[in-house]
């Protein structure tokens, strides 16, 4: 045959190339472990397997390992952290192999079109999952994930979840368990402290407004009201931003830290700019109400004078002597007691506050209070807020 012949050809001489490659890869890394490992299964009775009981049955954990399979979950989240770049920053500790020994198949995935779930453990609420489930949008407005509304049932007018979808949830829960305390002081750091904010003028506030769409209107609301779409899942309520003013030193301390015991998660991976601009369209939407209850109790010394006992026999154990949020109980209390000398609330709002309590914190009714209390009380505890210079 001539050296010009058909198989001796550069395209074709490359075609072979790549096809013997492509077996080979086939064979080696999908044919020979199939055929090897199809009849390896995890031990089911192991006190340290996770999926299974003593007798053999499927934990809640196990069934939610089964949805998160059937439902594809694995396609678009990883579950491995690897110990490249910022990886260890962004999700926690790298993997290490004894995590997945019981992991049959495995669930490492590749693709991330989501974040990676393998250091999921106390990152979020329960309740946080449940809403993210039924409809990403309500939580992350710009997600790009499926909704799951067959993992929900309708009872008393309410959306609960299912067994399955409660499954789900505990073991996105269960995912990294050993470093959970590690992850959740990294995500809510117990201190945090803010020397000093940026002036305003030197804030994109328009481009927090940009921010707040697009990360926090599905929980507390277009307006900042509380009312998001998510709000129906969430215990305690998100916090309504238009009835209550909060410092924006407050609130970038917030956005970076999270509320541990809420649905607020961290967003401390967003730029410092950024923060501080979502920080301070934040702040604006409570300056109305800090104005108009400053100026209400410049005329009411004395409720202010009746304010400190009820005060200090009511709430400093909690919220501190100086209404700072460092009260004797506060440092075991999720989410922490506020910090008053940083708040301003609305009379009306403050006072159903304190007369309802505040479901899913330590927050109790205070039933007994009379009206006349419960101004006075709100009196001292607005007279505390220290403006920001």
């Amino acid at each position: 045959m001539s050296s010009n012949g058909f198989f001796e050809k550069a395209g074709f001489v490359a075609l072979m190339a790549g096809v013997g490659c492509f077996l080979l890869s086939f064979v080696g890394m999908g044919l020979a472990p199939w055929t090897t490992l199809k009849h390896i299964r995890a031990p089911v009775k192991s006190p340290l397997n996770p999926y299974y009981d003593s007798k053999g049955n499927l934990t809640p954990v196990g069934l939610g390992r089964k949805i998160y399979i059937r439902e594809g979950c694995w396609h678009c989240h990883s579950q491995f952290v690897r110990p490249v770049a910022g990886e260890p920053f962004r999700y926690g500790p790298p993997s290490k192999a004894w995590e997945s020994m019981y992991d049959i198949p495995q669930t490492y995935g590749t693709r991330r079109i989501g974040p990676d779930l393998s250091r999921e453990a106390g990152r979020r609420s329960d309740d946080w999952h449940f809403a993210h489930l039924y409809n990403p949008r309500y939580t992350v407005p710009l997600s790009v994930m499926p909704r799951y509304p067959w993992l929900f049932k309708k009872e008393n007018n309410r959306i609960v979840p299912t067994e399955e979808g409660k499954a789900l949830v505990a073991y996105l829960q269960s995912l990294g368990k050993f470093y959970k305390k590690e992850i959740q002081e990294r995500v809510y750091p117990s201190y945090f402290k803010v020397t000093r904010a940026p002036s305003k003028e030197s804030v994109d506030v328009r481009r927090g407004a940009v921010l707040f769409k697009e990360n926090c209107v599905g929980c507390h609301g277009a307006k900042g009201d509380g009312n998001g779409k998510a709000s129906r899942f969430l215990t305690p309520k998100p916090a309504n931003l238009v009835k209550r003013y909060i410092s924006p030193s407050e609130a970038y301390a917030i956005l970076n830290r999270g509320v541990l015991g809420s649905s607020m998660p961290s967003f401390r991976e967003m730029p410092e700019k950024d923060l501080w601009a979502l920080a301070f369209y934040v702040s604006s939407l409570g300056v109305k109400t800090r104005d108009k209850r400053i100026a209400e109790i410049k005329n009411e010394p004395q409720r202010i004078t009746k304010g400190i006992a009820l005060f200090s026999a009511n709430c400093a154990v909690c919220h501190g002597a100086k209404g700072e949020g460092n009260g004797v109980t506060a440092a075991g209390l999720h989410p922490r007691p506020k910090d008053f000398t940083r708040r301003v609330f609305e009379l009306e709002y403050f006072k159903s506050i304190v007369k309802e309590g505040v479901a899913g914190t330590a927050m109790p009714p205070f039933a007994n209070l009379s009206d006349e209390d419960l101004e006075n009380l709100s009196a001292y505890v607005t007279s505390l807020f220290k403006k920001e210079r």
